[in-house]
C-alpha cells in the first residue's frame, strides 16, 4: 500500500509540473466547431437562426480523469433585417479547465463582438466577418495535498514549486478574428478564418517558476460543405494553430447524409488526424479522431473520441479520451433574412 501511494503521489507531482508547462498553452477541442466563440470571435452570430447556445465537454485521458474542460456560450445576430442581410453578432462565453482533480484550475469568461458584411447575388453570396473579444481569466494552483515522495526534503534541497507562493492569478486579454464565407447557389459552402488570441501575451509565473508565459495564439481554419448528391455531402476540415513553441495541425473530413431537408435532419460520420509539435518544432503524430454527429431541426449534437497515436500510447492510461458537444439554435418569428451558414 505504501508503494502504491508513493507511486500515485509521484505520478501526480509529475503531472503538476506538466500542468505548469501547459499554462503557456490554451486548451483545445477536437470538435472545435462546437465551441465557435473559443475558436474565432468573427464567428459570433454567424449561423442561420438568431440565438444559439453551445456546450462542450472534453476529458483528455478518460482512464486517468486528470484533464477536463467545459465550455458554454450563447451568441446572437441582431439587426439583420434593418441592415439588409448584414448583421452584428454579440456573444458571451465561459470555460473552465480542471487539471489533476482541480489541483490546477483555469477559468475564463469572454465577451465577443462581430460585424458581418453580405455582398454578391443569388448564385454567389459572400460573407465577410470581423470580430474581437475581451477576456477575464483566473488561474489557480493548489498543491497543498501533494506528497513529494523522497526526492525533496525540506531544508535539504531546493523546492522548485515553492508552494507558499501559489495563489490565484487573474488577468485580462483580448483577441481578433476575420472570417470569409462563400455560398454557391445554396448548395456548396466554403469558409476560411483567421484569429489572433491572447494579444497581450501575459506572464503567468507561479512561485519560483518564471517561464510560464501565455503566448499569443494564431489560428487558421479552413472548411467546406460540398453537396455530392441530393442526400450526401462531404465536409473537409483543416485547423492549424500555433502558440509559442506549440503547434497543432488537425485535418480530416465528415460525410453527411441528409435524412430530411424539410426537418433539417442529418447524420454525420467523420475521421480526423491531429499532428503536434512542441519545443523541438517538428510535427509528429498525436491522435486519430473518430466523430459522430446528428442534426435534428435546431439541435446539433456531436461525439468524438481521440485515439492517441503518439509515444504516449505506450501507456495504457494515456490512450485517448471522449468529447461531447450540444448546440441549440432559435429562430425568431420576425426573422426574414435567414441565411445558409455552415455548422462546422
Amino acid at each position: 500500500m505504501f508503494f502504491y501511494d508513493l507511486k500515485r503521489n509521484l505520478f501526480i507531482t509529475v503531472f503538476c509540473f506538466s500542468a505548469i508547462l501547459s499554462f503557456s498553452q490554451d486548451f483545445h477541442f477536437s470538435q472545435y466547431w462546437g465551441a465557435p466563440l473559443q475558436l474565432n470571435p468573427a464567428l459570433t452570430g454567424l449561423f442561420k437562426q438568431n440565438i444559439r447556445v453551445n456546450a462542450s465537454y472534453r476529458n483528455q485521458w478518460i482512464q486517468l480523469n486528470s484533464f477536463t474542460t467545459y465550455a458554454v456560450s450563447v451568441d446572437a445576430n441582431i439587426f439583420r433585417d434593418k441592415l439588409n442581410g448584414n448583421f452584428i453578432g454579440v456573444g458571451l462565453a465561459f470555460y473552465q479547465e480542471l487539471e489533476n482533480e482541480a489541483t490546477f484550475k483555469n477559468t475564463g469568461i469572454n465577451f465577443s463582438f462581430a460585424y458581418n458584411k453580405l455582398f454578391g447575388n443569388k448564385k454567389l453570396k459572400h460573407h465577410v466577418s470581423f470580430g474581437f473579444n475581451t477576456m477575464y481569466a483566473m488561474r489557480e494552483a493548489n498543491l497543498r495535498d501533494v506528497v513529494y515522495g523522497n526526492f525533496y526534503e525540506k531544508g535539504a534541497n531546493y523546492d522548485l514549486i515553492n508552494l507558499d507562493s501559489y495563489a490565484q492569478k487573474t488577468f485580462v486579454d483580448a483577441g481578433l478574428g476575420l472570417n470569409y464565407l462563400l455560398n454557391i447557389q445554396d448548395q456548396h459552402l466554403m469558409s476560411i478564418g483567421f484569429s489572433l488570441n491572447n494579444i497581450l501575451e501575459k506572464r503567468k509565473d507561479y512561485g519560483s517558476y518564471k517561464d510560464a508565459i501565455l503566448y499569443r495564439k494564431y489560428s487558421l481554419n479552413l472548411s467546406a460543405e460540398i453537396l455530392l448528391q441530393k442526400q450526401i455531402a462531404l465536409i473537409p476540415l483543416l485547423l492549424f494553430q500555433n502558440q509559442g513553441p506549440h503547434t497543432e495541425l488537425e485535418f480530416g473530413a465528415y460525410a453527411k447524409y441528409i435524412l430530411s431537408q424539410r426537418n433539417n435532419t442529418s447524420l454525420y460520420l467523420g475521421l480526423q488526424y491531429r499532428m503536434a509539435a512542441y519545443e523541438n518544432g517538428t510535427l509528429g503524430s498525436d491522435a486519430v479522431i473518430l466523430g459522430l454527429r446528428a442534426e435534428v431541426q435546431d439541435f446539433d449534437i456531436g461525439f468524438s473520441y481521440d485515439f492517441t497515436v503518439s509515444r504516449l500510447s505506450e501507456s495504457v492510461i494515456l490512450l485517448g479520451g471522449p468529447e461531447l458537444y450540444l448546440s441549440y439554435a432559435i429562430a425568431l418569428k420576425n426573422n426574414n433574412k435567414q441565411m445558409k451558414c455552415p455548422k462546422f
